[in-house]
């Protein structure tokens, strides 16, 4: 969705990382209607607070942060939340039977 609003808004605009996580992080919170600690929505990602601060300022950039959003930029918006979905979904575990 965000991706979305960024091609409406400023097509032809390249959007570094950091400008993602905080466009993402102000529409979270927007969606519930209330302020976000960076703490808190470090914890709800599952990083560190002090690593989600340097994703904001563009000072920890992971390249498979990178690499996702370059596959995600491939795929249409039903496409992503599609993928997005699947991820959240319980990962269900095969048991496997000994012979």
């Amino acid at each position: 969705m965000l991706k979305l609003i960024v091609r409406k808004l400023l097509p032809g605009f390249s959007v570094e990382l950091k400008e993602l996580i905080r466009g993402a992080h102000h529409l979270i919170e927007a969606k519930e209607k209330g302020r976000i600690t960076q703490e808190d929505m470090a914890h709800r990602i599952g990083v560190g607070h002090r690593t989600y601060l340097e994703y904001q300022r563009g000072t920890n950039a992971p390249l498979a942060m990178k690499a996702l959003l370059n596959l995600l930029n491939l795929l249409g918006d039903d496409e992503i939340v599609k993928v997005v979905r699947e991820w959240k979904e319980p990962k269900r575990l095969l048991k496997k039977s000994v012979i």
